[in-house]
């Protein structure tokens, strides 16, 4: 789908300008955008039986329209987790293959003998180009989103290219080989950027993740997209964190086997979580030492916990001026713990020495390939990649500058799994101009639909010290 990848790497690009403010034209971005969402139809309608399926009961052909899309062709993020939990249960992952075909643009044929566990079955997708990331809740109930090689690579290339356009914006002052970042972000077409970030990285910054050294999970997959770019990275977790782990974890242990999968997890991050904090801030004042700008990565809950080890210690870092923080999983931890977000920017201003306008936000999901950043005024701003689109409870598109609902997007840069997606989330949208300088469509609120089950790797957190 050669057009279509032009077409992608033109909204990454309109998405560059749109955050620098040079040159970005919003009819323009409507147009490229709306042409990829309608060249990724056709595609699921060949090639994607849940979406055929759907497309069939509503008499859509191929050539349709964008607003018959919204009204017709959305699928709920239940789709993702709509398999049977026994087939989990007993290992039975042949089914767990078929069922993965449904939302896949492949037919997936993976020989699945021997296989033992969830997170071996995992594996060998990975070892034949697909990619699975998951996402869970209150239930444990997996969601299982796959992306092809090609997929895992734009979502990376999107999601690089436009955080290195924030920081170009926010005047850091970093480069990247023989550019200022900058005139990088600006001359450089996207897949061109991504390999002078590749080969360069970003060498003025270190980095701490407050999270595990791999895992699958949504945050967990940003770690492994973002970690390779820094000069030196540490993890609060040295270990990997598995999905099977994370399933007993929810729904308890019923072999030895698996409670020694918990027994592991709760060792490491309870009875040493303490000595894990420490070790991160001895890290982040080495790299400070060494002059380095210090990134930090993390849930909202971690971040609060770091703020209490170092206070417990009378510690205080100063990190260099340009150092960034940002915060992403939700502020709500499944045991019913929550921290404002004015009280958190004053912990870390005063713990770190860091301006409360280098703290970041991002909200994004395990089925969007996009990060969508909080900007200084409290807006989420939706890059104009995405057309977003906000239900009522009946499950109608909603019109206008300021309206609430369920939270709907239709993302041009899934391919490989059906990207017309109706979430759990319940949010406040407004549209038009914000005082930081962005336009465009804005995200002000973020709840949960009546019904639908606590997400978000906080509450994985916060489960383990239940």
């Amino acid at each position: 789908m050669k057009g279509l990848r032009d077409i992608q790497d033109q909204l990454i690009k309109t998405s560059q300008a749109w955050v620098l403010g040079q040159g970005f034209n919003a009819a323009q971005a409507q147009k490229l955008r709306q042409e990829a969402i309608l060249l990724n139809h056709a595609y699921y309608l060949k090639n994607i039986p849940i979406y055929q399926k759907v497309a069939r009961e509503e008499g859509i052909g191929e050539t349709t329209n964008i607003e018959d899309i919204k009204r017709k062709l959305m699928l709920s993020d239940g789709v993702f987790k709509s398999y049977n939990q026994e087939w989990l249960d007993t290992g039975d992952f042949g089914e767990m293959n078929q069922w993965l075909s449904g939302i896949y643009h492949k037919r997936i044929d993976l020989d699945c003998r021997g296989a033992r566990s969830m997170d071996e079955w995992l594996e060998r997708l990975e070892n034949t180009g697909i990619n699975v990331t998951l996402s869970t809740g209150t239930s444990g109930f997996f969601s299982f989103v796959p992306r092809d090689k090609e997929g895992w690579t734009l979502a990376k290339t999107a999601n690089t290219c436009y955080l290195a356009s924030l920081l170009a914006h926010l005047n850091i002052g970093m480069s990247s080989g023989h550019f200022p970042l900058k005139q990088a972000v600006r001359l450089l077409p996207p897949p061109a950027f991504m390999k002078v970030v590749g080969k360069m990285g970003l060498p003025d910054f270190d980095a701490a993740f407050l999270g595990f050294r791999r895992g699958r999970m949504g945050n967990q997959s940003l770690i492994e997209e973002l970690a390779p770019l820094f000069r030196r990275r540490y993890f609060l977790y040295d270990i990997d964190i598995t999905g099977a782990a994370l399933r007993c974890l929810r729904r308890g242990a019923r072999t030895d086997e698996e409670q020694q999968l918990i027994e592991g997890l709760q060792t490491e991050v309870i009875s040493r979580k303490e000595i894990n904090y420490l070790k991160v801030i001895e890290n982040i004042e080495k790299s400070t030492d060494a002059g380095q700008k210090i990134f930090i990565f993390g849930a909202p809950y971690q971040f609060k916990e770091l703020c209490e080890v170092m206070a417990s210690y009378n510690r205080r870092l100063d990190l260099k001026g340009g150092s960034l923080i940002l915060l992403g999983g939700g502020w709500k931890s499944f045991i019913g713990e929550s921290i404002g977000r004015d009280t958190l920017v004053d912990m870390l201003t005063d713990a770190l020495d860091i301006q409360p306008k280098m703290v970041l936000e991002g909200y994004s999901m395990t089925e969007i390939n996009f990060l969508m950043l909080r900007c200084e005024h409290g807006r989420f701003h939706i890059p104009p990649i995405i057309e977003l689109v906000v239900f009522d409870e009946e499950l109608n598109p909603l019109n206008g500058n300021d309206i609430k609902g369920a939270f709907g997007f239709l993302d041009p840069l899934a391919v490989s799994y059906p990207g017309f997606i109706i979430s759990g989330d319940y949010v406040h949208m407004i549209n038009g101009e914000c005082a930081c300088g962005l336009s465009g469509p804005a995200i002000t609120e973020i709840g949960r639909l009546a019904g639908s089950e606590v997400k978000g790797c906080g509450g994985i957190m916060g489960s383990i010290q239940a």
